[in-house]
């Protein structure tokens, strides 16, 4: 962290803790979703599973963590245990567990081996820990968060250093959880690991959701926001966050590679392109977030080589992008020279350069073709600028509008025309207080090779669960896909609705009135970041005719 009183900067609002600055430094954080699920091809577990299926036949940690490693992330979290109560490790509370899997006769711990390879590579390990367990017949009772407690801390005395821990929300709101007894499991044994968490967890996380799973935190985002926000886990205020909320909660954009978080074979087709994952850099860490992409391993235990080359195609991109910043040629002032302040970080000791001010003039020494701009505050003395704009300048001292913005944060990308530019200008057009920017950047980004799909989207059901007058039905899919289409048969004159899940509730998106048996409801947009649907009819609804479609 910088000292900021020893350089005389006054803290402007919430400031990060130490877990939260080095969350922000690790940039991009690979996710791995392995488990149950991943042998009975579904997305959610319901606890009853046999623990026979678990059965990877060539898992092979080092190669996630190589892979990860090669494609740029710093910092890796894998499912230690998901919805469905099963344990990746030989936890001592439970027989749902690897050490009752065939997985090297019972003798296996998939977390050791996965911690093991994050040391051995040099990437801080993380652990997902979903407080829900559909197979504990003690969750929903008192006596649960006793026995979540123990296996927590089997976690974290067990594996070394953790960096992160994550708190799914899923199952949250449907019983009490002893949140100040299991932060305080974490603290002990893991000081410097981040919690990730929300709802009743809220009180106690240094990271939030960003409000979707589609890898875009919003235009305006900031890392302050009021913790009601968090406790009501409400997405379209944690895809913004607030300038003037009292605590420092930055995000995870929190994405998959694939439309599934688990693997699934019939997803072979649909991995994220270079171009795709590159758009999602931009929208991610490129909007004061940080990226959190999933890579799920078979059931042989691998990841896909074409996970694994998209992800790695991207970061080239990327990191060839930043290797050359020609601000740092460039002359930087305003009517006077601005002389900007030397401070040190005393946790990495790296010097930085702090500019003091609302408008920054930016001079290159030629014409020189670049389309992006990258700043970044101080953020240990507070997020402080509410708007900005960007703007290229003439001879003529005329300006161009290239971008207007609002929030700027530890870091901001922006992507503008590419053209050859000379002169620059950067003016914060408000602020909470005197704006305090780190090094500017000036980059040319040359996206990958767009590639179309090769593979078509059909009927997206996976499974459909029934309400008992038959008048609703839930629909899930395998994954995150867009659809525009929903149809099925109903009673003609029925009055219908059409809802889908946004990761906390469901939102209508779409009314109509059946004219006939069939009805067809075709979307004004394409609805691109749900797994789930839900059909209602006032009339009974025939399941197996629901078909959702993109057309």
């Amino acid at each position: 962290m910088v000292d900021t009183k020893k350089y005389g900067f006054s803290p402007c609002g919430a400031v990060p803790n130490e877990r939260q600055l080095a969350h922000y430094k690790t940039g991009k954080k690979a996710f791995f979703h392995f488990g149950v699920n991943t042998f009975t091809d579904n997305e959610w577990g319901d606890g009853s599973e046999r623990e026979s299926l678990f059965n990877p036949t060539a898992l092979d940690t080092d190669q996630w963590i190589k892979a990860i490693k090669d494609a740029g992330f710093k910092l890796a979290i894998i499912t230690a245990k998901h919805h469905d109560g099963f344990c990746l490790w030989p936890s001592k509370y439970t027989e749902h567990s690897v050490k009752n899997s065939p997985y090297k006769s019972g003798k296996g711990d998939v977390i050791k081996e996965f911690t093991d390879s994050c040391r051995k590579y040099g990437i801080k390990a993380g652990l997902y820990v979903s407080p829900w367990d559909r197979y504990s017949p003690l969750w929903g009772k008192d006596s649960y968060s006793d026995f979540y407690a123990k296996q927590l801390t089997e976690l974290m005395t067990s594996y070394g250093e953790i960096h992160e821990v994550w708190w799914d929300g899923a199952g949250s709101t449907e019983t009490r959880y002893d949140w100040k007894h299991w932060e305080s499991i974490i603290r002990k044994y893991q000081p410097n690991a981040a919690i990730f968490g929300s709802l009743g967890a809220s009180e106690y996380v240094d990271l939030r959701w960003v409000g979707n799973e589609f890898g875009s935190a919003g235009k305006t985002h900031y890392a302050t926001i009021d913790p009601y926000y968090l406790l009501n886990e409400t997405p379209a205020v944690l895809n913004v966050g607030d300038p003037t909320a009292r605590k420092f909660i930055p995000s995870e954009t929190d994405v998959s590679i694939r439309p599934g978080w688990f693997y699934h074979s019939d997803h072979d087709n649909f991995v994220k392109s270079p171009s795709i994952l590159n758009k999602i850099w931009f929208e991610s860490v490129g909007r004061n977030s940080v990226l959190l992409l999933n890579f799920p391993p078979d059931k042989s235990g691998r990841l896909c080589q074409t996970d694994i080359d998209n992800a790695i195609a991207s970061e080239e991109c990327i990191s060839k992008m930043l290797s050359v910043n020609y601000a740092e040629g460039a002359r930087i002032s305003n009517d006077t020279p601005i002389t900007p302040i030397t401070v040190q970080d005393t946790t990495t000791n790296v010097r930085l350069r702090v500019y003091q001010g609302n408008v920054f003039d930016i001079v290159l020494p030629k014409p020189t073709l670049i389309n992006v701009f990258t700043a970044g505050e101080l953020i240990d003395a507070g997020e402080r600028i509410t708007s900005f704009r960007l703007e290229s300048i003439d001879e003529s001292d005329n300006a161009t509008l290239l971008y207007d913005g609002t929030s700027v944060g530890y870091y901001r990308a922006v992507q503008f025309p590419k053209a050859e530019y000379s002169h620059l200008r950067f003016t914060v057009t408000s602020s909470l207080a005197t704006p305090l920017l780190k090094d500017f950047g000036l980059h040319l980004f040359v996206d990958a090779e767009k590639r179309e799909g090769n593979a078509s989207l059909g009927n997206l059901v996976r499974r459909i669960e029934v309400s008992e007058d038959k008048c609703t039905a839930t629909v899930r899919f395998s994954g995150i896909f867009p659809f525009n289409e929903v149809s099925f048969n109903t009673c003609a004159g029925s009055e219908c609705e059409i809802a889908t899940f946004n990761g906390h509730d469901f939102e209508t998106v779409a009314k109509a009135t059946a004219k006939d048996k069939n009805l067809t409801v075709r979307l004004n947009e394409a609805v691109v970041g749900s797994y789930q649907v839900r059909v209602s009819s006032s009339a009974p609804i025939e399941a197996d005719t629901i078909t959702v479609k993109y057309v």
